[in-house]
């Protein structure tokens, strides 16, 4: 079957094109390899900046809504809260999310292809091959939006230059005290993890909670998470539903599209380096960008290139860059961000908060955290940031 455009991964970059490229006119396909809904390792907290470029109707997988935002510094004994007079994260689970995104960009006009996989690419000439257990499907571009583990990158020819670290979340039962000591808001705690963190997020009825570590390679996170849940007092029994992950720290080094294949959201790496944020406003983005792009360069290789490229670097690079440094600033040596977080830690939260929010970005922070870092705690910030990357 011929199509204009074949997205693969019908997560929120993949039905973000899709329905962008669907009310444009653009003969569509969003395949999915399982069955939606389907569940996806993720703490579903959807900030701010996110809502904002979001469809509407997404608030009705929003199971709670949180005004604050609570972190602490275990290995400190540093606690900062932050509440806004609007909700800071809007809480949902990512199967209902996918689910209602992927059925939006499905009434737009995009043909829905569920449990389709795709075994194959070849890059032709004019038009992309795509083999899936379903046959065989053919468009003028391709979008990759298959995940930090993207199959399609690989069969592409992408070398792997992103940075995958480690994640897990678990879906936790509690009774209802327990739950209402952790109900109303959404919690980030350092210290249990090294050169990350842990979180617990409250749903409808249960907690979401995970841990993530900007390490490579096994550091034990499950065991690390069983006792830091210990610590909090929550129990973990029968119930519980563990997932894991790889996320990525840092986006590609080398361009988002070859030929006829554009790489968006978590494939393209473009991750929040400083919240961990498995990227949902960046993968929105990002899939929109590509959508436009196609539409703009008016389905031709050189000027869709072009256009996707400039607009990833306005709208996602421009600020992952200095988020990255601030990143290398929370996830780099623990006496370093503790005796800034001893220092400025309620402006730093303060000011995190704005940017997760959309009101702000990374580069207004960035260009005063750093600098502080550098004339304050150690005169070569830099060196030891570089070192620690390289390895």
């Amino acid at each position: 079957m011929k199509y204009d455009v074949i997205v693969v991964g019908a997560g929120p970059a993949g039905s973000s094109a899709a329905r962008l490229l669907a009310e444009q006119g653009v003969h569509v396909a969003l395949l999915e390899r399982t069955k939606m809904p389907r569940y996806k390792a993720c703490g579903a907290g959807i900030v701010g900046r996110a809502m904002r470029v979001l469809p509407p109707d997404v608030k009705e997988t929003v199971e709670r809504e949180c005004f604050t935002v609570e972190l602490h510094m275990l290995d400190a004994g540093l606690h900062f809260t932050v509440t806004r007079h609007e909700p800071v994260v809007f809480m949902s689970m990512r199967d209902k999310l996918d689910r209602l995104l992927a059925v939006g960009a499905q009434k737009a006009g995009a043909d829905l292809w569920e449990e389709c996989n795709v075994l194959d690419v070849a890059l032709g000439a004019g038009s992309v091959t795509v083999e899936t257990n379903r046959g065989f499907l053919s468009a003028s571009f391709v979008i990759a939006a298959d995940g930090s583990t993207s199959s399609i990158a690989k069969k592409a020819g992408w070398r792997e230059t992103r940075r995958l670290v480690p994640a897990i979340e678990w879906e936790v039962p509690v009774d209802k005290e327990i739950f209402e000591k952790f109900a109303n808001s959404a919690r980030f705690d350092f210290g249990p993890v090294p050169s990350g963190y842990a979180w617990v997020f409250p749903k409808g009825s249960h907690l979401s909670v995970g841990a993530a570590t900007m390490k490579r390679g096994s550091v034990g996170l499950t065991g690390l998470l069983e006792k830091h849940l210990w610590s909090l007092g929550i129990p973990l029994n029968n119930g519980v539903v563990r997932h894991g992950a790889l996320v990525s720290s840092r986006p590609r080094s080398d361009d988002l599209v070859k030929g006829r294949v554009l790489l968006a959201g978590d494939a393209a790496g473009l991750a929040d380096p400083v919240t961990g944020e498995e990227s949902i406003s960046f993968a929105v983005v990002s899939g929109q960008a590509a959508a436009r792009a196609l539409v703009a360069g008016d389905f031709t290789e050189t000027a869709v290139k072009e256009a996707y490229l400039k607009a990833i670097e306005e709208k996602i690079l421009k600020e992952l860059r200095p988020a990255m440094d601030l990143g290398k600033l929370l996830y780099g040596p623990a006496a370093i961000r503790n005796h800034l977080f001893r220092l400025k830690g309620q402006a730093v939260c303060e000011a995190v908060t704005d940017v997760i929010a959309g009101k702000k970005n990374y580069s207004e922070l960035a260009s005063k955290v750093p600098a502080y870092a550098r004339r304050l705690l150690i005169p070569d910030f830099t060196r030891i940031f570089s070192r620690q990357d390289s390895g």
